[in-house]
């Protein structure tokens, strides 16, 4: 029989002597996310660990070898926002005491044009819209959170390719579609929401957003279309999935190098692009969002 996440028996919150803070890694069972999930269970934290399947998920855990007993796996494809709903009541069972950290790494890039079942391609989908209703639904969880007597923080992985797109109001991209195009749209999509969340939450929840700048890792080979190419020509320069994670365990663990709402690349705080911060666009990115995920209560 598989091994499954229901027969691993994780921990309980209250299980080995005092409470440690808990940790939602999404996109923990590969790359980045697998890195970031290891460097903070290192540090002491209790992560539960994310990945599309409970398969995925278990495996990961296990590859953490000593660590995977502060760790949990759960598991949601996060194309479909019923699924970042079901990813919430996991949460909710496994940490009912308040999450510290929310990493929101998990991220896709299609070779092709397909929609969600909630009507977005896929790629904006996955890298904003579940990223974005995860973090909103979580909101009183992150609030719940006094383990470590701060603010719960929010780190969103983004990327420097968001400085390259384009605004699109149609998000299920019917003209003008390309890989990369979906792909840098749905990073400046999701920072322009942190943006937005971090002035509303003010200091009542840290908002970071974590550029880990070019990754050599299989996310462009599975991937596949133009992605794939640029991972096969300029692996050589990119850094590792270890020391990409550093930026992100730092942000979570560590006191923070900026206030909330940063923008941090190679440790320091940076300027993302002007459109990104526009307040405008992002109060356009923010009803869009909304929108989609008031219609998936509705139904």
């Amino acid at each position: 029989m598989p091994t499954t996440i229901e027969s691993m028996q994780p921990r309980t919150e209250n299980d080995g002597g005092p409470l440690s803070p808990t940790a939602l890694v999404t996109g923990a069972t590969a790359g980045i996310g697998e890195s970031v999930a290891r460097g903070l269970a290192q540090r002491g934290w209790r992560v539960l660990v994310h990945g599309r399947t409970p398969e995925t998920a278990a495996a990961a855990v296990r590859r953490l070898g000593a660590f995977g007993d502060r760790c949990v796996p759960i598991a949601a494809d996060l194309e479909a926002l019923d699924n970042v709903a079901d990813l919430t009541r996991q949460v909710r069972v496994h940490a009912p005491s308040g999450l510290a950290a929310l990493v929101n790494n998990a991220g896709a890039a299609f070779p092709a044009r397909r929609l969600s079942s909630d009507g977005v391609e896929r790629t904006i989908a996955v890298n904003h819209l579940a990223a974005a209703a995860l973090t909103v639904m979580l909101e009183p969880l992150l609030r719940k959170s006094d383990v470590r007597g701060e603010p719960a923080r929010v780190v969103m992985v983004t990327s420097y390719l968001e400085a390259r797109a384009q605004p699109v109001s149609d998000w299920t991209y019917a003209k003008g579609w390309g890989q990369l195009r979906a792909y840098a749209y749905s990073k400046l999509a999701n920072l322009a929401f942190a943006y937005l969340l971090a002035r509303q939450w003010s200091d009542e929840i840290g908002v970071y957003m974590v550029d880990p700048g070019g990754v050599r890792s299989n996310f462009q080979r599975r991937a596949g279309g133009p992605l794939r190419a640029i991972g096969a020509l300029g692996g050589a320069f990119m850094s590792s999935p270890q020391e990409a994670a550093r930026g992100v365990v730092d942000a979570v663990a560590l006191a923070p190098i900026g206030p909330t709402g940063s923008y941090i690349r190679a440790g320091r705080v940076r300027t993302s692009s002007k459109r990104s911060r526009d307040p405008e666009f992002q109060s356009d990115i923010a009803q869009q969002t909304n929108r989609l995920i008031d219609a998936r209560q509705a139904r």
